[in-house]
């Protein structure tokens, strides 16, 4: 067997073996046990016998995935702010992200660092969930004092609220408490610097473009979804276009490729357009805030700009499930509890190995200003992530292919000139509102679509959550479309070359 064979193995094992301990609660012993028997295999079947050779990695790597998920657990000791939860407690920690403003509060995470208890203070670790009034307002890196009772997340109806937190692991909420600020700068520098300009860019978009255009620049731009206003919201979802301004970077992995598509159309050599659609992933992300989502989001598209790159799909397929296996060590719980990953990697995966077969079905398609490629691109990420969303929300957007048609080609325009107007603003507001001009005509354009599109009658349904067994189906029998197009495509070939 290969190395390329072994290592796409022991990824694809480990990425299992996670995905088996965050549904299935395993003893430890058992899983021990399937380690002992895949080195049996391993030792038996190395290196001719290739069966035993794949059941060896499964043993070993599935262990290794369900070791890592149970090492992501906190145990429930006294040094964890968790053990204290029920208990009306005072602790002291940093405000760890930016604070997520709303209507009706602020949440805010707070790294816990010590807890007051009988004769003292006990230094703990992790995390708590903090929902607090507007003001006084506090800032990342703040270092603050809280009076609270903790309690332990549950799930809310159909919502497993507690996992979905867990995923950040946060295991505690506080509602409503007592807080003292003590200090400031307990963050890091450079998180701290990339926020303390990303309130310069918001303050500036606010100031050049009226609402809901600046609003929706901000969801653009730097993620600043909660801004834009409800009733354009639920729009969005009717129309199935709501991945535009999630913070979850779904978006990323189709901007990536439309960005490539353009710049090429504009006469950008092919090595130049990759550096460009790069650069601009980059800069999506740190004007953002650089958040874990939309990071790990930013390497899906850049692994489909690689993709483009490459071409050879044997690369593309490990660096996929490299990309996968190692965000996974670094948080095991995204696998099963983050939807914005699992919508992230299904759309890459979609661009990757869908959007060259849609593209030859769509040959007749014309090419101009990227017309083909985009729809390739659309429905190759809309048929790979709708029975995720459907699965999770049970909700379907039946305009949603001629939406994102429609908008999309205009969104990395919309960026552009919105970037190049908020730049111009931050030098002289004036020069801002010129250019700020042009993109509010961009801006307006999609919303006005959207609007337009989300009054069909017809547009969106509820559907009904799918099981995961139809999940399961689905997906086999779209990796079985995919391998048999590619075979055909290795027949065909062979053919014209005889």
């Amino acid at each position: 067997m290969s190395k390329s064979k072994i290592f796409f193995y022991s990824c694809l094992f480990f990425i299992v073996g996670v995905g088996l301990a965050s549904y299935l609660s395993l003893p430890l012993w058992a899983a021990f046990a399937i380690f002992i028997v895949g080195c049996g295999f391993l030792f038996f079947g190395w290196p001719h016998q290739k069966i035993f050779i794949v059941l060896g990695l499964a043993g070993i790597f599935l262990f290794s995935g369900m070791l890592r998920f149970a090492a992501s657990t906190p145990a429930a000791d006294k040094n964890q702010i968790s053990f204290y939860n029920e208990q009306e407690k005072t602790f002291v920690g940093v405000v760890a992200v930016e604070p997520d403003i709303r209507d009706s509060g602020v949440k805010l995470k707070v790294k816990s660092e010590k807890v007051e208890i009988e004769g003292g203070w006990r230094e703990v670790h992790g995390n708590v969930l903090v929902n607090a009034k507007l003001y006084p307002i506090f800032h990342y890196g703040d270092e603050v004092e809280i009076k609270c009772k903790l309690r332990e997340p549950e799930p809310i109806e159909d919502f497993a609220y507690d996992k979905y937190l867990a995923k950040e692991n946060i295991y505690s909420l506080c509602y409503w408490p007592e807080i003292k600020f003590i200090k400031s700068g307990e963050g890091n520098k450079i998180v701290a610097g990339i926020l303390g300009a990303k309130e310069k860019l918001v303050a500036t978009v606010n100031r050049i473009l009226p609402e809901p255009q600046a609003a929706f620049l901000g969801g653009l731009l730097y993620g600043a979804k909660r801004g834009i206003p409800a009733d354009l919201t639920e729009k969005f979802n009717i129309t199935g276009t709501t991945h535009i301004v999630a913070i979850s970077g779904y978006n990323i992995t189709i901007l990536a490729v439309l960005l490539l598509q353009i710049t090429k159309n504009i006469g950008v050599g092919r090595k130049k357009s990759f550096w460009i659609a790069l650069a601009g992933i980059f800069f999506f992300v740190v004007l953002t805030g650089a958040q874990a989502s939309v990071v790990r989001a930013a390497l899906m598209g850049s692994l489909v700009l690689f993709a483009t790159q490459v071409g050879r799909i044997s690369k593309i397929t490990n660096a996929l499930i490299l990309a996968a296996a190692a965000m996974l060590i670094f948080n095991p719980k995204i696998l099963a509890f983050d939807v914005g990953f699992q919508l992230s990697f299904a759309a890459t995966i979609g661009l990757v190995y869908l959007s060259p077969i849609f593209e030859k079905y769509f040959s007749q398609l014309p090419s101009v200003f990227g017309a083909k490629e985009t729809f390739a691109t659309t429905m190759s990420a809309t048929v790979l992530t709708l029975p995720l969303i459907l699965y999770n929300f049970g909700r379907i957007s039946f305009i949603a292919p001629l939406a994102n048609i429609l908008i999309l080609p205009m969104i990395p325009l919309a960026m552009a000139v919105g970037s190049v107007a908020v730049l111009g603003g931050l030098f002289y507001i004036g020069l801002g509102r010129i250019i700020g001009w042009f993109a509010w005509l961009v801006l307006s354009y999609i919303i006005k679509v959207t609007e337009f599109m989300a009054v069909i009658p017809w547009a969106s349904g509820e559907a009904g959550k799918m099981h995961w067994v139809f999940l399961i189906v689905f997906y086999l029998l779209i990796s079985w479309f995919i391998c048999y197009q590619r075979r055909k495509t290795k027949i065909d070939n062979l053919e014209i070359n005889v």
